[in-house]
């Protein structure tokens, strides 16, 4: 009997006006976990180890979404997404980071979005990205970076303001203006991103240009043009991407960087592949190129078991990795995980 009274009254609990008004609520999230092991054939002290075994929780997230009614063709939207914690490596388990997150108003006239949020520039590869931007197995180890892996275009910005175009027969624009909240006299690291995009049944290209000014020599903008394309047939689709990343350092450069990427889908198994190579620069043999390998086996729609293994070699000046980042190291990384949508 007392079940059945606390049954109704959760029942009634979630008909009352309150909670009918937010019936348009959408909860959720991704459980994105793998166990590997790297190694890497130098490292920065005589007392680190050459390989590691651990746990990675990778992008899991989880987060809410919806949207309101506002009449005259208008909707009011908001988004509240934090990155997740369940490997007991991060700070704070339930909000490890704040993903896109903010609160904006959609028209006739497209989408504007106040908040934090993921660049245009970022977003433009995410088409033909296998492995979710954050494993050890990413090409964005790689691409959208210079000199290094410490310099990233691949960025969700704080502050920022952004606006989507409608969606003209495939075709649809981007703007993204964050500025900078702590200018100083010399300097105004503000900075502006954007995209084309167009995507129409087997076919996707998207066009982006980032600048970041006084980014590393006050008075001058640094900046990066990136094209990505896929094509898609049946159960096969090849992607690929290249872009140019120009710096204003007391010697000015200009580094160019590709990548190759493809997925073959056998019912529930999927067999994918990507080649990243990071360009030399004039300042030194800053390159790198990496081969990932990555196997997938769908259970459901939401739920996915993978293997995969990445090898990436820095040129001698090189300092990209996913296990340190010494100069001229060659690392790798063996692993298998599952990824769960809810």
């Amino acid at each position: 009997m007392k079940k059945k009274i606390v049954a109704l009254a959760v029942a009634a609990a979630f008909t009352t006006p309150a909670f009918a008004d937010n019936a348009n609520v959408t909860v959720y999230g991704k459980a994105f976990l793998n166990v590997e092991s790297a190694s890497s054939d130098k490292v920065a002290t005589a007392t680190t180890g050459k390989s590691v075994t651990r746990v990675n929780t990778n992008a899991s997230r989880f987060g809410v979404k919806g949207s309101e009614d506002l009449g005259e063709g208008l909707k009011g939207l908001y988004q509240f997404e934090v990155q997740m914690d369940a490997d007991g490596n991060g700070s704070n388990g339930f909000g490890n980071g704040t993903r896109n997150s903010g609160v904006g108003i959609e028209g006739g006239f497209g989408k504007v979005i106040i908040g934090i949020w993921d660049t245009p520039f970022k977003v433009a590869h995410n088409k033909i990205e296998l492995f979710d931007n954050t494993t050890s197995f990413t090409s964005l180890n790689l691409i959208g970076h210079y000199n290094g892996s410490a310099n990233n275009y691949n960025t969700r910005q704080k502050n920022d303001v952004q606006y989507w175009s409608p969606n003209l027969s495939g075709f649809q624009a981007a703007l993204s203006y964050s500025p900078d909240e702590a200018p100083t006299t010399t300097t105004n690291k503000s900075l502006m991103s954007m995209s084309g995009t167009f995507e129409q049944e087997a076919i996707y290209v998207s066009a982006a240009y980032e600048s970041r000014a006084d980014a590393t020599t006050a008075g001058k903008t640094d900046s990066a043009m990136r094209l990505v394309g896929k094509f898609s047939l049946a159960d096969l689709w090849l992607g690929a991407t290249v872009e140019s990343i120009k710096i204003n350092t007391a010697t000015a450069y200009t580094q160019s960087n590709m990548e190759l990427a493809g997925q073959y889908k056998m019912g529930p198994h999927k067999l994918a592949a990507s080649f990243a190579k990071a360009g030399k620069t004039s300042v030194a043999a800053t390159g790198a190129t990496q081969l990932s390998l990555r196997y997938g086996f769908d259970f459901s729609k939401r739920t996915e078991a993978f293997a995969a293994y990445t090898s990436l070699k820095n040129d001698t000046a090189g300092t990209y990795g996913f296990y340190g980042t010494t100069a001229g190291s060659t690392q790798s990384v063996l692993g298998a995980g599952v990824v769960h949508s809810f």
